[in-house]
């Protein structure tokens, strides 16, 4: 080594580190120090079997919602003790005295994730979009024919033609940006759902940066979130095709937490020393759907159905006792009423005496008086009115927990009955296929519900055809008693009219709530802590109603110190160069020293 090349190495590495010291970098230094440290950034892995069908906030369903909610902040966001309003974007809403106006009052400096101001203005403008375009999944949360104005930057007034409570309900909207969505107001309702919106912006802690169909999608930290700054950088979650495969890949620490995990598998996840299983509450309910028609010139389905007899039958002739035991293992109970027990102040629980109780008897009976009878002696019965054999055409979504298994026992039931059943099972987009169509008899899927239950009521309603509806049922009692909940200011009558309505559902069959299962969730204990359940102890951590636990949880460290697993080395990446720094400066002086001697 010539003694001109050692002094300039020295003289490189030596100002490098004065620049380290300093706190300035070369443009090179600092590059490799930004590459070391995306790579050490702190990333949670969340394994689940159901991907999202859209990235599209306007038409979401299913799994999508907990992107949503990552990524998009309410108006007003949910408590997460019991699920009543809370502050989100508005720290309040107020009503007047009549309360046909309400007054809220938004944070001050909030962002979107590009940085750009978020005002009162985009809060009006989704409102509107939604009123104006008709937008079925949220248009039951703008009771009276509001309008909304924006006096200035931080605030909404929100008015509507009748007293109403919706501003406290909370509305389940999304607040998107204006700059984003305005090239669509008032286009038809095709041209919005087909809008891609990866990546995203929007202003909770996370944003979609990536989303791959079957394999992932990933969300990183907004640097402009207005709440908590999480410690999770960036949260992917992982795709699985079964959920063996899911709870094995909890085992081999390749994920950090698996959501909606199969109950019999539950017991030996808890063997696993660092697994800890998390059972939920019951928040949501396996829904037996069926088709009523009008969805479109493609919709088929069995006229039968639109006998109440037949819906009875069917009622009469499935165990619902035996569905939960089997399917569930213990974890639900049998289901009645649409609004479900999570909800405890509005659930209904119909009368053993009120109830279709399992009597497949009473079933034959029924189906034979109502002349359904099986002129060929080919197990089937026959429709008198044309003749064809009841012969449902049922799917079933293999993404919800136990509908599959839950399908093969329900055919075996109505087989037994008379009533043949061909059983499908179907992949999310499946699902979503034959419910947009309307090409069904009967489906088994599931329904979340709203802590406050005008949501899940309006499902039901007659104008949710083409929207929300399962089948397209029509009830006009049932909407009466929908819009009457509606106009109630009064907690207490509001309750009689909710429960009313829940039983008049009950009554006429739109479908069955076959069971409410318990969620099963499990985690890695020695990855990351302080996950926040919701709503209550039992509640969820992950896939809930909103983004807590993404916000809350930290790395586990051991006594305190570096943390272990979660993407983290515990080690500044610029600490790794000054070390690195400071070995090449010993070895060039080593060697310019070993030259000198050598000279």
């Amino acid at each position: 080594m010539s003694r001109s090349f050692a002094r300039g190495v020295v003289r490189t590495f030596t100002t490098i580190a004065v620049l380290l010291v300093t706190g300035g970098l070369p443009a090179g230094i600092a590059a490799i120090a930004q590459e070391t440290a995306a790579e050490d950034k702190v990333v949670l892995t969340v394994g689940t079997t159901e991907d999202m069908v859209t990235d599209n906030p306007w038409f979401a369903c299913c799994a999508e919602y907990e992107m949503l909610n990552m990524t998009y902040d309410k108006l007003l966001e949910f408590n997460t003790d019991d699920m009543t309003a809370s502050p989100g974007l508005a720290e309040e809403c107020t009503p007047s005295a009549d309360y046909m106006t309400w007054t809220c009052n938004l944070r001050s400096g909030l962002k979107w994730s590009d940085g750009t101001p978020l005002t009162s203005s985009d809060v009006a403008f989704t409102f509107r979009f939604i009123v104006d375009n008709e937008i079925p999944q949220y248009k039951g949360y703008f009771p009276f024919s509001p309008t909304f104005e924006t006096p200035n930057d931080t605030t909404l007034i929100w008015k509507a033609e009748e007293p109403t409570f919706a501003p406290l309900v909370p509305p389940w909207v999304y607040i998107v940006p204006e700059k984003v969505w305005a090239q669509y107001d008032g286009e038809d309702k095709k041209t919005i759902k087909a809008v891609g919106n990866t990546p995203t912006i929007g202003s909770g802690p996370f944003t979609l940066e990536e989303w791959v169909g079957g394999q992932y999608w990933r969300m990183e930290r907004n640097p402009y979130y207005w709440g908590e700054e999480p410690v999770v950088d960036e949260v992917v979650f992982k795709i699985y095709s079964s959920q063996e495969g899911m709870a094995q890949a909890l085992k081999n620490g390749e994920i950090d937490i698996a959501n909606d995990i199969i109950p019999s598998l539950r017991e030996p996840l808890e063997e696993s020393p660092d697994i800890k299983v998390h059972v939920t509450l019951s928040d949501w309910w396996l829904n037996l759907a069926f088709n009523f028609g009008g969805q479109g010139p493609d919709a088929t389905n069995l006229p039968a159905l639109q006998d109440i007899t037949v819906r009875e039958a069917i009622a009469h002739a499935i165990n619902k006792q035996a569905l939960a035991d089997s399917v569930y293992l213990g974890t639900a109970e049998p289901g009645d009423t649409v609004i479900r027990p999570a909800s405890t102040f509005w659930h209904l629980d119909i009368p053993p005496e009120e109830e279709f109780a399992f009597d497949p008897d009473l079933a034959r009976q029924m189906l034979e008086d109502a002349g359904y009878t099986d002129t060929d002696d080919d197990g089937l019965r026959e429709d008198p009115n044309s003749g064809e054999p009841l012969l449902l055409e049922i799917g079933a979504s293999e993404e919800t927990t136990g509908a599959v298994d839950a399908g093969k026992l329900i055919k075996g039931w109505l087989e037994d009955v008379g009533i043949g059943v061909e059983l499908k099972a179907l992949s999310e987009g499946g699902m979503y296929d034959i419910w947009g169509n309307g090409d069904f008899d009967a489906y088994i899927w599931y329904w979340y519900g709203d802590p406050d239950p005008n949501y899940q009521l309006s499902v039901f309603a007659s104008d949710q055809c083409g929207g929300w509806s399962d089948g397209c049922f029509a009830d006009p009692e049932f909407d009466a008693l929908y819009e009457a909940q509606q106009r109630e200011l009064n907690v207490d009558e509001r309750l009689k009219i909710v429960q009313d309505a829940q039983r008049r559902l009950y009554k006429q069959l739109p479908g069955l709530v076959l069971a409410y299962p318990g969620g099963v969730q499990a985690y890695r204990t020695d990855r990351f802590e302080g996950w926040v359940p919701a709503p209550g102890p039992n509640g969820y951590l992950v896939f809930g109603y909103g983004s807590w636990s993404y916000v809350n949880i930290r790395p586990v460290t051991e006594g305190g110190g570096t943390p272990t697993g979660a993407g983290t080395s515990g080690i500044s990446p610029l600490v790794w160069i000054a070390i690195a720094v400071g070995v090449i400066i010993v070895l060039v002086l080593t060697l310019t020293r070993r030259g000198r001697d050598e000279a």
